[in-house]
């Protein structure tokens, strides 16, 4: 795709109906994209455009996230005694696509920033806040049976 001079919210237009990816957009996307052109496809094509218009890009397996950075905003959670590498798989299994700044963890305090838009922080806050358990409920041969899934601190020797 070349694009001479188009609006911004025109090209993620484009791209969405391109790539058959659904978008949601948050805030006002202004602007004009000049000079650019992309050879991937997909949520690539869309990180590209998030790195060239200055706009938060994130992908969350079924749609992407778009929202221009003056329009995020930085939140701090707990890992809540979680490790750094588990938080950041639960973060990527989330969110397989996301901005290279949108989430930072200091080692000594445990603390995670999160950066990006409300629908965005608050999909990583759900997950943070879950309990270091899960029920889950499985319907097998017509019986409800509740299976207690432990985190994997609990599993580790």
């Amino acid at each position: 795709m070349d694009v001479v001079a188009q609006p911004v919210a025109d090209v993620v237009d484009t791209l969405s109906f391109m790539s058959g990816i659904p978008v949601t957009t948050v805030g006002k996307l202004t602007g004009l994209v000049q000079n650019w052109s992309v050879n991937e496809s997909g949520v690539e094509a869309f990180a590209k455009l998030g790195n060239a218009s200055n706009l938060f890009v994130a992908f969350d397996g079924s749609r992407v996230i778009i929202a221009p950075k003056q329009e995020v905003a930085t939140v701090i959670f707990e890992r809540k005694g979680r490790s750094r590498n588990m938080t950041i798989s639960a973060i990527h299994a989330l969110f397989p696509l996301l901005p290279e700044d949108a989430v930072r963890q200091d080692q000594d305090s445990g603390l995670v920033l999160v950066r990006g838009p409300q629908i965005f922080v608050k999909a990583i806050e759900d997950a943070l806040s879950r309990q270091e358990t899960e029920e889950i409920r499985v319907f097998n041969g017509g019986q409800m049976e509740v299976i207690r899934v432990p985190h994997a601190q609990e599993i580790a020797p």
